[in-house]
């Protein structure tokens, strides 16, 4: 069971994860077994630790489409002749991007952002026993579930810490798939934690590859995407 949750998570990619979009244009890395301290096991092994890209500190603003025109001459004589003035009369070269002129149909909204890391961590629990292991439960990325069994949802429920959410394993006749049953909370790391994570990371891709080749195995899936 632990081995078929672990490659539906490799395909598991959701657009969003704790309330926060991810840059689905952008490579993300997941590995298995990847230590909570770099270099030693000694802290204990996250089951599944996914690094990628999300959009931060999201605002909208309004912007002048007219300032588009800005310096492009013809283009801006074009944009005049189909109507687009400005009410504040700016000529070319003159208006600013950024508009607040509520009622011109120049005025547009947006949304803006910028880059930032997300680190997600899964920890994969097969049975009620497994459950209450005190091994397992290394929750330390901005993002933290449990994966179980559909089946095993009922008995653990009540067991998951509020902070901690929930991703249901189904496996319903031909269907196989995750479903996220409980939302997590979203923590934030500094740079030096997440620099450290996303090394841990990297490495446990890179012994992933050896022993792939090294085995001629044909289900090679690194989680590079």
């Amino acid at each position: 069971m632990t081995k078929a949750i672990e490659k539906a998570l490799r395909y598991y990619h959701p657009s969003e994860v704790c309330g926060v979009r991810v840059n689905k244009f952008r490579s993300s890395h997941t590995a298995f077994e990847v230590p909570v301290v770099c270099g030693t096991i000694k802290a204990g092994l996250v089951d599944c630790m996914r690094v990628q890209e999300y959009f931060g500190g999201i605002c909208r603003e309004e912007y002048c489409y007219l300032a588009h025109y800005v310096e492009r001459g013809k283009e801006w004589a074009r944009a005049m002749d189909e109507g687009f003035t400005c009410i504040r009369g700016y000529g070319p070269g003159e208006k600013p991007e950024l508009c607040d002129e509520v009622g011109c149909r120049c005025r547009h909204i947006r949304e803006v952002g910028h880059q930032e890391i997300l680190i997600t961590c899964y920890e994969i629990k097969v049975s009620k026993s497994d459950f209450k292991s005190k091994h397992g439960h290394n929750f330390v990325g901005n993002c933290n579930y449990y994966v179980i069994p559909n089946e095993l949802y009922a008995a653990v429920a009540d067991l998951v810490p509020e902070d901690i959410g929930i991703i249901l394993y189904l496996h319903a006749g031909s269907y196989v798939g995750l479903r996220r049953k409980k939302e997590c909370t979203f923590r934030e790391l500094t740079d030096e934690e997440q620099k450290w994570f996303i090394l841990s990371t990297m490495k446990r891709l890179e012994e992933t590859t050896w022993k792939e080749r090294a085995t001629g195995s044909q289900d090679c899936d690194l989680g590079l995407w």
